[in-house]
């Protein structure tokens, strides 16, 4: 008997596993590795100009997963930097050609004879933070990242179907004159 009750329990347990009786679940997806949306590349040295950068600015939402490719030319050693951004994002990756590197953070990605990396992250913070390299930053070659929050997205989007509403509703509970 004792035999016949354990193997009744590991049979419901193995149903169980399987899904049969349990009903499905909607299914989590990370966004550091499903619904990547790749940014522009940031180049430095445009133009055969080792002074240049671009772009110089870009939009992020807090939330969302990201694959930013940073490319350097061979007219200089670059230093990419951007410690407010990075201390403010969650880094999956560092894909260096065929190297993947997993740390919690990067204090910066030196090119010293051209080349690129791709960072794979999580924007988690809202905010507007400043990238550069070194030495060119400091000539005034600062880069912009915006981070917005879905709040202030929704708000967004919200205000201006609030705003018609508002003007278009009447109902007569304003004190106004009118024949309604």
């Amino acid at each position: 008997m004792p035999r016949f009750i354990i193997l009744a329990a590991l049979a419901a347990c193995a149903v169980t596993l399987s899904g049969a009786v349990a009903p499905a679940q909607a299914q989590i997806l990370d966004p550091a590795v499903h619904g990547l949306k790749r940014l522009e590349p940031l180049v430095f040295g445009v133009d055969n100009d080792s002074s240049r950068m671009a772009p110089m600015e870009y939009h992020l939402k807090v939330g969302q997963g990201y694959r930013w490719k940073i490319k350097a030319s061979d007219l200089t050693e670059y230093a990419f930097i951007a410690p407010a951004f990075i201390r403010n994002i969650w880094i999956r990756k560092v894909e260096v050609g065929e190297v993947e590197i997993k740390a919690v953070t990067i204090d910066e990605l030196e090119f010293e004879n051209g080349g690129e990396a791709e960072l794979f992250f999580v924007a988690i913070r809202p905010g507007t933070y400043e990238y550069g390299s070194k030495g060119l930053m400091e000539r005034g070659v600062i880069g912009k990242i915006i981070v917005a929050s879905t709040d202030e997205d929704d708000a967004a989007e919200a205000k201006p179907a609030t705003d018609k509403t508002a003007s278009e509703d009447d109902d007569d509970d304003d004190g106004d004159d009118d024949d309604g």
